[in-house]
C-alpha cells in the first residue's frame, strides 16, 4: 500500500528525527505547494523529509525515481494526516496522560547512549526540549484519537488462521527441506570438560533470551556463533535437508515445531542450538507462524484503509488544497486540487 501508517502506535526514531530535519525549515521563505485549513506546508518541508526519510531506508544506496515518488506521496501522506489530527484534537479537547507522556520520552532518549548525546543531537537539528516534549504529545493523542475511531486489529484466532489454511493449503509445496538458524560454538582442540560445560551453559543462556523476548536469535547468532557468515546473516540457514548436516544434527531437531529453538546439542563441528522457521511438510501447525503474519499484515492493511477514509472525512471539515501537481498525490487525502 502507498501510505505508510499515517501515525504511527508508538513514537519511532526515523520519524522523530524526520521531525527534526523539517524543523529547519519551517520558517523559510518556500512557497506553499499543500494547504490544511489555514495551515501551510511548504516545498522544502516535504523535499526534507523525503530527503532524509530516503537516506534512513537507502543506507547509502540510491533510490530509483519511482521510489523517490513514493517515498514523497507517503511523506506528504503523513503531513496532511497529522495536520488534520492536530485540528480535530483540539477540537475535541483531547489530551494525553502525562505518565504516558514521560514513559515515551525515557523510551526514546534510552536508544542514545547517553543524555548529552541526545541533547547534542537535537541542538545540531536545532530543536529544543520543548518541541520535542510536544511532539511526543502530539503523536500520543493522535494515537488516542485513531484508536477511538478506527481500533487496532485483534490478534488472529486459530479459527481464521485454520480458515486461511484451509484456503491455500493447496499452494505450498511439500518437501524435506527446513530452514531456520544457528548458533555454533565450534570445538577447539585439547578443550577441558569445563570449557565444554561453559559453553553449554552460554548457549542455554542465549536460547533463553530469545525465549523471553529479550533479543533477537538473528543478533545474537551474530555476535556469539563461530560460524564465519553468521555476522552477515545472523546464522540464517535457508532450505535445507536436515540429514545434509549429519545425523546428530537432524535427529536433534526432528521433533521441533515451526518456532520452536532445540536444546544444546553436540555434532563434529561442536555445540550449537538450532531455532526452526519453516518445514515444509504440508501439516498446518508448520505453516501457522507464517499465516499469522500474512493475517496481521491484512489486518493492518485493512485499518490503514480505514484511516484514509477518516482522513478523508476530516479533509471535508477542514478543507485541504493541493496547489502544486508534483506535490499532489495520486490518490491524495481530502480528493484532488
Amino acid at each position: 500500500m502507498r501510505f505508510s501508517s499515517y501515525v504511527q502506535k508508538s513514537v519511532i526514531p526515523v520519524m522523530l528525527a524526520a521531525a527534526f530535519a523539517s524543523a529547519q525549515l519551517m520558517n523559510g521563505k518556500n512557497f506553499d505547494v499543500i494547504r490544511v485549513d489555514k495551515i501551510g506546508i511548504t516545498q522544502g518541508r516535504v523535499d526534507s523529509l523525503t530527503r532524509v526519510l530516503g537516506e534512513q531506508q537507502a543506507k547509502g544506496r540510491e533510490i530509483p525515481p519511482e521510489a523517490q515518488k513514493q517515498l514523497r506521496w507517503a511523506v506528504i501522506d503523513n503531513l496532511v494526516g497529522q495536520e488534520l489530527l492536530k485540528l480535530e484534537i483540539k477540537k475535541q479537547g483531547i489530551k494525553a496522560p502525562q505518565a504516558r507522556v514521560d514513559s515515551v520520552e525515557r523510551l526514546f532518549k534510552a536508544q542514545y547512549p547517553s543524555i548529552e548525546v541526545f541533547n547534542k543531537e537535537l541542538k545540531k537539528n536545532g530543536v529544543t526540549e520543548a518541541q520535542f516534549h510536544e511532539k511526543i504529545q502530539q503523536q500520543l493523542q493522535s494515537d488516542i484519537i485513531l484508536e477511538k475511531k478506527v481500533p487496532y486489529p485483534k490478534d488472529p484466532t486459530d479459527k481464521e488462521i485454520a480458515a486461511y489454511w484451509e484456503l491455500n493449503k493447496n499452494k505450498v509445496s511439500i518437501n524435506d527441506t527446513i530452514s531456520g538458524a544457528r548458533i555454533i560454538l565450534k570445538a577447539k582442540k585439547g578443550e577441558t570438560a569445563q570449557a565444554v560445560a561453559d559453553k553449554r551453559e552460554l548457549l542455554k543462556g542465549l536460547a533463553a533470551q530469545v525465549r523471553l523476548g529479550k533479543a533477537s536469535f538473528a543478533t545474537l547468532a551474530a555476535q556469539y556463533s563461530d560460524d564465519s557468515d553468521a555476522r552477515k546473516t545472523g546464522g540464517v540457514m535457508n532450505k535445507f535437508i536436515a540429514k545434509s548436516k549429519g545425523a546428530d544434527f537432524a535427529k536433534a531437531i526432528d521433533k521441533l515445531k515451526v518456532g520452536d529453538i532445540s536444546g544444546v546439542f553436540s555434532t563434529s563441528e561442536g555445540l550449537q542450538i538450532f531455532m526452526l522457521t519453516e518445514k515444509n511438510d504440508g501439516k498446518m501447525d508448520s505453516y501457522k507462524p507464517q499465516i499469522d503474519y500474512i493475517l496481521r499484515v491484512q489486518a493492518e492493511q485493512d485499518r490503514q484503509m480505514k484511516i484514509k477514509a477518516y482522513l478523508d472525512e476530516l479533509a471535508k471539515v477542514y478543507k485541504v488544497q493541493y496547489l502544486n501537481a508534483d506535490y499532489t498525490p495520486t490518490d491524495p487525502i481530502g480528493g484532488s486540487k
